[in-house]
């Protein structure tokens, strides 16, 4: 029995109609442009050189304003209520006390312990203690730079 596929659908978004809120401008007059429209319709360099050199105002100057919808009446609406409420007053924060200190201090503490133990413990030898000293200049400098060169105040 073979497999029929069913016929294929087309799928399209429906047409919408859209109120059209700023009007496009009205086409300029030839005595107005200074050169007469193309016959076809179409835009040729010669005309928009001729344009170029008219002097004056190629737009007209005179356009009517848009008219206000319901979508500029809400956002008055919102910026009133959100006015009434004190949203958009702004008052100065006190500065925040930073953590970076803290932080600094809490890494360090048992990383240098760490090293210190290392080189200076019990099982303590000359490499021991090379390297110990090695970790606790290293990592006291470096996170050092971390925290306080590289890093912002948080």
């Amino acid at each position: 029995m073979p497999d029929e596929d069913p016929p294929r659908q087309f799928y399209q978004l429906k047409p919408r109609e859209f109120e059209t809120v700023n009007r496009p401008s009205p086409p300029l007059a030839p005595a107005e442009s200074g050169t007469p429209p193309s016959p076809t319709g179409r835009i040729d360099v010669r005309d928009i050189f001729k344009q170029a050199s008219t002097p004056g105002p190629v737009l007209p100057t005179t356009r009517a304003a848009a008219q206000k919808n319901e979508v500029h009446a809400i956002l008055e609406d919102n910026l009133a209520r959100a006015n009434a409420a004190g949203l958009n007053a702004l008052s100065p924060k006190p500065k925040r006390r930073s953590r970076r200190r803290r932080d600094y201090l809490m890494v360090m503490i048992p990383l240098n312990a760490f090293f210190g133990f290392v080189a200076f413990g019990p099982f303590s030898n000359v490499m021991l203690m090379a390297y110990g000293v090695a970790g606790i200049i290293l990592s006291t400098l470096g996170l050092g730079w971390i925290m306080f060169g590289v890093m912002d105040d948080y």
